[in-house]
């Protein structure tokens, strides 16, 4: 009965002892895991009608994901305590902000790169899994101003990381009395617009039932969600926008283009206004792998298997094609000119800081979030995104879905109006032309982060 008792008691002992060692990997862990568990939920499990075979699929995702960010933190954290031990502590703090920026990057890119389809960019980003999406909802918001995306992720990773060191734990006020200062400067600099006024609405409806005809001629410009200008023309253009008065309103949107030529579809954003009808048309540029692009890993393992038919289903139904080149602004006569991008840019925010330096005044996202089912964790991890494009660069931000929450942002990441369902919503919007430090700069502490891991690894593989 003892040996039981002692062999339980060793048992429970080891067990233990694993899980501090491992402690600081199983929390990345559990954070990552977190952070895309969305993607058990998604209609992708649907492929090909095999709910099984998808949940599979996505199953194997999900911990690829994870494991790849886990290392990728890992490795950083490990170089991190070299640099506490080789330097002294001003030095090392100097360091590791900008080392775990760069790490946040990485975690954000390393997946996409893997999961590259053949429709997809390697400037593409999947930042799903960033504590810049934590943050971002907080005070703590308007540093991002000068730090960016990364920058304010790295603060989080990099203040975990002193807390958990007992010997560095006295040092973890130092980042966030920085951050503090830094949000201080940023709202009070940067929270007030410079433009003028413009009266637009979003639209928020389902591909099924669509919002009946707006006809408000108070009404400057008005956003329908992606695919929501499906099968409209210059000439049926008066079944989704109306202008009585006579004055131009103006209108962005999507809507679905089949090649003769091609199997997918392009995603098109359309520019136009009442008075010209659509003046300008361009595909979109950034997709979704999984969602809208299918990897070459999943395109090769689906062959090998030959299951052709869920590859031919996918390609038919799901596959878009990609744009040329990045979206263009849309110009106002007013002066407004209107960052917009279709669903899935708003994941990238190098895209929306580059339309601000470029002179943006407005942002905009028509997004369809039809293929995650309504996910709560997408759709806050969503609408954060949006919210550090707006407070980032001081702009406002403007969303009209499809089968979500359709909604417009001020420049200081406030939401004015939002809901769901099938409504037009109205607001005031407000032009803003300047610039933040980050929209001129942009990911400093990253580029910075960069240049110290060349740096360490050259002096690395040198002692080696």
């Amino acid at each position: 009965m003892s040996n039981k008792k002692n062999k339980k008691h060793s048992l429970k002992i080891k067990i233990i002892s694993w899980l501090k060692r491992n402690s600081v990997a199983i929390a990345l862990a559990a954070w990552f895991t977190a952070m895309w568990s969305w993607t058990l939920f998604t209609d992708t499990l649907d492929l090909a009608g095999n709910k099984r075979q998808g949940l599979i699929l996505a199953i194997i995702i999900l911990a690829i994901n994870v494991s790849l960010s886990v290392f990728v933190m890992l490795k950083m954290i490990a170089l991190v305590n070299r640099i506490f031990k080789e330097y002294n502590v001003v030095i090392s703090l100097l360091l590791a902000w900008p080392l775990f920026a760069l790490a946040d990057f990485l975690v954000a890119w390393v997946p996409a790169a893997l999961w590259i389809g053949p429709q997809g960019r390697l400037d593409s980003i999947l930042p799903l899994s960033t504590p810049t999406l934590l943050l971002i909802n907080t005070p703590l918001a308007f540093s991002s101003r000068f730090i960016g995306f990364f920058g304010l992720g790295g603060f989080v990773w990099f203040t975990a990381y002193l807390i958990w060191n007992k010997r560095l734990r006295k040092y973890s006020l130092i980042p966030l009395a920085i951050l503090t200062a830094l949000s201080f400067v940023g709202w009070n600099i940067w929270k007030q617009p410079n433009g003028t006024t413009i009266k637009a609405a979003v639209v928020t409806e389902t591909f099924i039932k669509k919002v009946p005809a707006i006809n408000d001629p108070s009404l400057d410009l008005v956003i329908f969600p992606e695919y929501g200008l499906d099968d409209v023309t210059n000439k049926s253009i008066n079944d989704r926008l109306v202008s009585s008065s006579g004055k131009p309103i103006y209108f962005i949107g999507s809507k679905q283009v089949n090649p003769s030529d091609k199997v997918g579809h392009y995603n098109r954003l359309m520019f136009g206004s009442t008075k010209t009808g659509i003046t300008l048309e361009q595909d979109k540029y950034r997709l979704i792998p999984g969602g809208e692009d299918l990897p070459y890993i999943l395109r090769t393992g689906l062959r090998a298997t030959n299951q052709t038919s869920t590859l031919d289903y996918f390609s038919s139904a799901k596959g878009t094609l990609k744009g040329p080149k990045q979206l263009q602004m849309f110009d106002l006569p007013n002066g407004t000119k209107v960052a917009s991008a279709v669903c899935s840019s708003i994941i990238a925010p190098e895209d929306y800081r580059n339309f601000a330096n470029k002179g943006a005044t407005i942002f905009t996202n028509s997004a369809s979030l039809n293929i995650f089912k309504g996910s709560p964790l997408f759709a806050w991890q969503q609408k954060s995104f949006a919210k550090f494009m707006a407070i980032s660069n001081s702009r406002y931000f403007l969303q009209s879905a499809n089968s979500a929450r359709a909604y417009v942002l001020d420049n200081n990441g406030k939401t004015l109006i939002e809901s769901s369902g099938h409504k037009v919503l109205t607001q005031n919007v407000v032009n803003n032309n300047r610039k933040t430090l980050y929209t001129l700069t942009g990911e400093v502490l990253t580029y910075i982060g960069a240049v110290v891991l060349v740096v360490m690894l050259v002096k690395i593989i040198r002692k080696k």
